[in-house]
């Protein structure tokens, strides 16, 4: 194996790390895989998370806690990935798209767009193909 297949590897498992650690509520694991100075951005609502410690409290006090995710694919290659997820909170489906970059071993900077599942719209039928929305 090359250097970069095993950089590759190791990125993709600890965005599969992150996620799943934040649906068992693994705090550990979340200090372990993010930079102490990681940022995270939601530009929907204007946030920015600063530092490892202030994105673990979010964590820990989502109401009714953090959504269940779902990830559907990981792309990526040196320091920066996409991870295109899903995410139901309860029985509303939302999806997602993190943008991921790396400093080192860990998540230094993520950026998450998020939008509800919607009904198509009738107009758009004779030119579209529906697919079966991810498990």
């Amino acid at each position: 194996m090359t250097e970069r297949s095993d950089t590759s590897e190791q990125r993709t498992e600890t965005i599969n790390r992150f996620f799943a650690a934040i649906q068992a509520g693994d705090y550990p694991v979340l200090l372990e895989l993010l930079h102490p100075d990681a940022i995270t951005r939601w530009p929907q609502s204007g946030e920015r998370i600063t530092g490892a410690m202030a994105c673990v409290r979010v964590y820990e006090n989502y109401p009714g806690g953090p959504p269940t995710y779902g990830v559907q694919r990981i792309s990526g290659e040196g320091d920066s990935w996409v991870a295109e997820l899903t995410g139901d909170y309860g029985d509303d489906r939302w999806y997602v798209v993190s943008l991921i970059e790396f400093d080192g071993p860990r998540i230094a900077r993520m950026t998450d767009y998020f939008g509800p599942s919607f009904p198509a719209p009738a107009w758009r039928e004779p030119w579209v193909e529906h697919e079966a929305p991810p498990a």
